[in-house]
């Protein structure tokens, strides 16, 4: 169960990433930019992060540990989706 979390996760911030690269084409210069591209910067960061994990957990037993980890990385991998959607209605709006 926690390697199909973690590798729910890992694709959602495969998702984020490419929804921030296309968010980051869309958002004006500036500071909104300035911003965008040191967001996108981390979202990839962590995506990479998330690779490591699944691959450096991949032979590891199953333990609550590693569920817990699991579930945390792929709701922090959820607030992520859900900030790119709010940045890009306040783009939207300008």
């Amino acid at each position: 169960m926690a390697k199909i979390l973690l590798l729910l996760g890992l694709l959602l911030m495969v998702y984020n990433v490419l929804y921030g690269l296309r968010l980051k084409r869309a958002i004006p210069g500036g500071v909104m930019g300035e911003r965008g591209g040191q967001m996108l910067f981390l979202i990839a960061f962590f995506a990479l992060a998330y690779l490591a994990i699944l691959l450096l957990t991949w032979s590891e037993p199953a333990s609550l540990l590693l569920l817990l980890l699991s579930l945390v990385l792929l709701l922090g991998a959820v607030f992520v989706y859900l900030v790119l959607r709010l940045v890009d209605a306040i783009v939207a709006s300008l």
